[in-house]
């Protein structure tokens, strides 16, 4: 029996629902191994059952055939050791070999990290499963149970996703991409243990569409994109030619050396509308101020109105100075 949204119809006793003339061509199994000597993606797959039905119960790890991805290439993503995925067959006489599989299957959204075949949740959401699925990891569900604290953190349905394994996504909504790292932090106040994260999260944000007001006439507003780059520490680097240089790994590309190298090094940027006030201040202690020759002392110009402009520079200079530059973003 199928599952037709209630709890008590929702098992079918953990009997799969796809033999066809008892075989099946699609099966699941357990992922045991994902070395592959060629680097083609192939992992090795434990399909559970007696081998006259396509299952290797009695099958070595290390005998087991290959599995070939179905996602192209463009896509990286290879299931962990532990994790469900569907395994696809040709025929009945080519079980074991020349394997193709999609997955992992990841059941909820709070377990792209790991979802544990043993645990059975992978199988949850399918009509064979011995457990309805757990409740979803949203803001909202079809119960309309709202975790205020949630929200924000997951894509909504209508949003295109790449989902990270931890903590990251690409989100694509209504006239906007967004790419995020640190997206949630620890909570104690749900069963999730998460939370949106408001203080560090780090985030570029392009939209398109937006209404702001023109440069050329403040009064009139026109429409256009505009880019948000948030984060703790913002750092603008270039290859060639910067102070300091920096120098990439292979693997990390900025590892946690070169980055504090940067943080502590590289050049503070700094802030046009204070910088401005410095250089106005400065600009009219100096044309207001002369120099009477022959040894005389200078005197400012009484008839420019700035007489106390040295006056006035020295009051500020030493405030402006000590925030002028960027504590967070830096260039090299």
């Amino acid at each position: 029996m199928g599952n037709n949204g209630t709890d008590k119809v929702w098992i079918n006793g953990g009997q799969s629902l796809y033999k066809q003339d008892n075989f099946e061509y699609i099966k699941m199994g357990k992922v045991v191994s994902i070395q592959d000597e060629y680097g083609m993606g192939r992992i090795r797959v434990r399909v559970f059952g007696n081998q006259n039905v396509g299952g290797d119960n009695n099958v070595l790890d290390d005998d087991l055939g290959y599995a070939f991805p179905l996602i192209p290439k463009h896509l990286s993503i290879i299931p962990k050791v532990g994790e469900m995925v569907w395994v696809l067959v040709i025929g009945k006489t080519k079980q074991r070999v020349d394997r193709f599989y999609f997955g992992p299957v990841i059941s909820q959204l709070n377990k792209l990290e790991y979802d544990d075949f043993d645990s059975q949740s992978p199988q949850r959401p399918f009509t064979f499963a011995s457990r309805k699925p757990d409740r979803a990891v949203t803001a909202r569900d079809t119960t309309n149970f709202v975790i205020p604290e949630l929200i924000g953190v997951f894509p909504k349905a209508d949003e295109v996703s790449i989902q990270g394994r931890f903590n990251t996504d690409i989100t694509q909504k209504k006239n906007e991409v967004v790419i995020r790292a640190g997206k949630f932090e620890p909570s104690t106040s749900n069963e999730f243990k998460i939370q949106f994260n408001y203080k560090t999260q780090a985030f570029i944000q392009i939209k398109n569409d937006v209404t702001y007001p023109s440069v050329s006439n403040p009064e009139q507003t026109e429409k256009g994109t505009v880019t948000n780059i948030v984060a703790n520490k913002i750092n603008l680097l270039t290859h060639k030619d910067g102070t300091p240089t920096i120098t990439l790994d292979n693997e990390m590309l900025i590892n946690d050396e070169e980055l504090n190298k940067i943080l502590t090094e590289a050049h503070q940027v700094p802030f046009g509308d204070i910088l401005l006030e410095y250089l106005k201040l400065l600009k009219n202690a100096i044309f207001s101020h002369v120099h009477n020759g022959n040894g005389n002392p200078a005197t400012d110009l009484a008839s420019s109105g700035n007489i106390q402009a040295i006056g006035a520079l020295r009051a500020k200079a030493e405030d402006l100075e000590s925030r002028m530059l960027s504590k967070n973003i830096r260039i090299n």
